[in-house]
C-alpha cells in the first residue's frame, strides 16, 4: 500500500511540473495565409511606402511653420497710427546722471540712518523691559510670573475649520461638459 500511495505522490508532483502550451499555429481557428503574387505584393509595398514618404513631406513641409502667437499679431487699428506710438529718444547729460547717482546716494545713506535709529529704540525698548521685569523679579515673584504671561487680548485670534456637515443623500453631482478650445494648426 505504501508503494503505492509513493507512486501516486510522484505522479501527482511530476504532473504539477510539466507544462504543455497549446500549438498556436495548428489551432481550428486561425485563418490560413492565401498565396499572393510575389509581383502584387511587390505593388502593395511600393505604394505603401509611396504614401509614407508623402506624408513623411507633407509632415516636413508644415513643420517649417512656425505657430502664430496671438499677442504677437498686431491689430489694424494700431498699424494705422504706429508713428504716432514710438517715442523719441531722450539724450541723458552727463551732469544729469551725475545728479541722480548723488540723490540716489543721499537717499540710501537717510534710509540706512533711519534703519539704525529704529534698531537702537528696538534694542532700548528690550533692555530696559528686561530690566524692569529683574526688578520685578526680586520684588514680587509671584508678580513677575503674572506679568511674564501673555495677556488673552492681545492677539485676537479667531480659527475657524472646515464644518463637520454630514453629506447630502441622493446628491447628484452635476456634469459638465469639457470644451477643448486648444487651436490645430
Amino acid at each position: 500500500m505504501s508503494l503505492l500511495s509513493n507512486f501516486a505522490k510522484l505522479v501527482i508532483k511530476s504532473q504539477a511540473q510539466f507544462h504543455q502550451s497549446i500549438p498556436s499555429c495548428s489551432s481550428v481557428f486561425m485563418k490560413r495565409q492565401k498565396k499572393i503574387d510575389p509581383e502584387v505584393a511587390k505593388q502593395r509595398e511600393a505604394r505603401r511606402r509611396k504614401r509614407l514618404e508623402k506624408e513623411i513631406r507633407q509632415m516636413q513641409k508644415h513643420s517649417k511653420k512656425p505657430k502664430p502667437v496671438d499677442e504677437l499679431t498686431l491689430d489694424v487699428k494700431s498699424a494705422k497710427n504706429i508713428e504716432e506710438r514710438y517715442r523719441p529718444k531722450v539724450e541723458v547729460t552727463i551732469e544729469k546722471i551725475d545728479e541722480r547717482a548723488i540723490s540716489m546716494k543721499e537717499y540710501t545713506r537717510s534710509r540706512n540712518e533711519l534703519q539704525r535709529l529704529d534698531d537702537k529704540w528696538i534694542a532700548g525698548v528690550i533692555a530696559s523691559q528686561r530690566k524692569a521685569l529683574n526688578e520685578l523679579k526680586k520684588l514680587d515673584p509671584k508678580l513677575y510670573e503674572s506679568a511674564i504671561q501673555p495677556a488673552p487680548g492681545d492677539l485676537p485670534l479667531i480659527i475657524q475649520g472646515p464644518s463637520l456637515t454630514p453629506p447630502i443623500k441622493n446628491y447628484e453631482a452635476p456634469d459638465g461638459d469639457y470644451i477643448d478650445t486648444t487651436r490645430n494648426w
